[in-house]
């Protein structure tokens, strides 16, 4: 099943066992437990996590719970199958555009990642226009989708105006002359 990317982790999980197993339980009649990383012990089953369905407390309708487990895709797997580009930076860019940026060019559940760092990255302005910098976007803690991390490239914006470096390139200057002698 693909992810709705229009849905949290938490609705496509439901959404994921209720069409595998043809049933339409709620969030309202079910818990479903933190994500937890599984690995087959015989190494034959390659799913990847693990959730724990509880029928809710009081439900008149069921009981008891159930382990249920799954593949979280990766990042770095989405990411070699789809192509992420750069990120062309604007003056005002901001954290958010960025991970709007890569959830759009990869297809992903935006409620389900997050860009580590907290600021854009500070251009030097005594270099040359198009300097790259690397943000990080991983999966949230507790993603029910993902898995993982992958690097957005975020290149400087490109300012057509002349830089003072260039027009003054010499920074040693010969200095003034002693006044002529008399």
């Amino acid at each position: 099943m693909q992810i709705d990317i229009a849905k949290t982790g938490l609705e496509n999980i439901l959404l994921l066992a209720n069409t595998t197993n043809s049933r339409t339980l709620t969030a309202a009649e079910v818990d479903i437990s933190a994500v937890t990383t599984w690995v087959d012990p015989q190494g034959t089953n390659t799913r990847n996590t693990e959730v724990t369905f509880s029928a809710k407390a009081g439900s008149v309708t069921y009981k008891g719970s159930q382990v249920l487990r799954y593949t979280r895709n990766s990042l770095s797997a989405i990411e070699a199958i789809l192509e992420l580009g750069e990120f062309q930076s604007e003056e005002g860019s901001t954290i958010a555009d960025v991970k709007a940026f890569a959830v759009a060019a990869l297809g992903l559940a935006a409620s389900d990642v997050e860009i580590v760092e907290a600021e854009m990255p500070i251009w030097d302005d005594g270099t040359v226009d198009g300097e790259t910098a690397p943000l990080t976007l991983r999966a949230i803690n507790g993603s029910y989708l993902y898995t993982g991390e992958i690097t957005v490239t975020v290149v400087e914006p490109v300012d057509g105006r002349e830089r003072m470096s260039t027009v003054y390139a010499t920074q040693d200057l010969t200095g003034f002359d002693l006044p002529p002698a008399e």
